[in-house]
């Protein structure tokens, strides 16, 4: 439908007007949901102000006057980065390090070698028993095979200079071949060979006392001082100031070796089934080892190399004149 301008231009306007309701209709919910979106976006700015506003005046406090600061940490803070001052350092920062040069000469010493020098060579017995189970019960032992392992063997010094304790730990290895009885009769035994390998642990404790002529343990204890400065009228003490000194010495751990092992044992089969044949199988053999070991006690030291005497000087044969 169009409308006719009042102007003087004489111009006309056109207008559209829908009387269907599917148009109504929409036009209304377009209305409401522009008027739900605007009140969101309202919402939204409201509770942003206001969230901004609670985190603005978060750390603020009200005295009883009436008047409102902020915490003294904040404060001192601005303070400082309004007056250009340095941060305070941290406690555990170290500051102000001076370094000194030394004089170093050099020490002409007589010449040495450093090599393993025997301290002790020592013979120590250990008896173990132990009790080995087998896996199937056994008719016989065939043969057994044994081997030492020394895992840990360590001097310490006692309050004598010229005598010390080692200590010393390990196990035996032991390989025992033994034929089963599978199936017996009056006449017979059946089985196969099987073996069983056993560690056996063991440990010791034995002194020793080296010659005072020959070489000796050479262990150099720590040395620790202290003192105190008097003051200017020789009264009493400084209370401010300390002397302290100290003196560490790093030596050679003292170590061992193994010269030997020597075994004697006695083997014997328990819990024995009865049979009607002579032979009684057994499911376990207890273990009765008498041990000696052969062990060397070294250190490294520094030697002095002996000094080569010159020959003596070559004189002519006498002749008559």
């Amino acid at each position: 439908m169009g409308k006719q301008n009042d102007s003087k231009e004489g111009k006309f306007i056109v207008e559209y007007f829908c009387n269907d309701d599917k148009h109504k209709h929409k036009d209304k919910h377009e209305h409401k949901d522009k008027h739900k979106h605007e009140h969101e976006y309202k919402f939204k700015l409201e509770h942003e102000h206001k969230h901004e506003h609670e985190h603005k005046h978060k750390f603020e406090c009200k005295c009883g006057n009436g008047y409102k600061h902020k915490p003294d940490k904040e404060f001192s803070i601005k303070t400082e980065q309004e007056l250009g001052k340095k941060p305070v350092p941290h406690s555990c920062a170290v500051e102000n390090v001076r370094v000194f040069s030394s004089s170093l000469e050099a020490t002409t010493f007589p010449k040495t070698i450093k090599v393993p020098v025997t301290l002790a060579e020592i013979s120590v017995v250990v008896c173990v028993e132990a009790n080995v189970q087998l896996e199937k019960p056994a008719l016989e032992i065939i043969r057994t095979w044994k081997s030492v392992i020394l895992e840990q063997c360590e001097l310490v010094p006692t309050f004598n200079p010229y005598a010390a304790k080692l200590f010393g730990s390990g196990f035996i290895r032991k390989n025992i071949e033994y034929a089963t009885a599978d199936h017996m009769s009056d006449s017979a035994v059946c089985g196969d060979i099987r073996h069983v390998s056993a560690l056996l642990p063991f440990d010791f404790c034995v002194g020793i006392t080296f010659p005072t002529s020959g070489p000796s343990l050479q262990l150099t204890p720590d040395v620790s001082s202290s003192g105190e400065l008097g003051n200017k009228a020789g009264t009493a003490a400084q209370l401010n100031m300390g002397l302290f000194g100290n003196r560490q010495v790093y030596n050679e751990k003292p170590y061992c070796e193994l010269v030997y092992s020597e075994f004697t044992e006695l083997d014997i089969g328990q819990g024995s089934k009865k049979g009607k044949s002579v032979e009684q199988p057994f499911s376990s053999v207890r273990e009765k080892i008498v041990l000696n070991l052969g062990l060397k006690v070294l250190q490294d030291q520094q030697v002095p190399l002996p000094v080569p005497t010159p020959p003596p000087p070559h004189k002519p044969p006498f002749t008559c004149k």
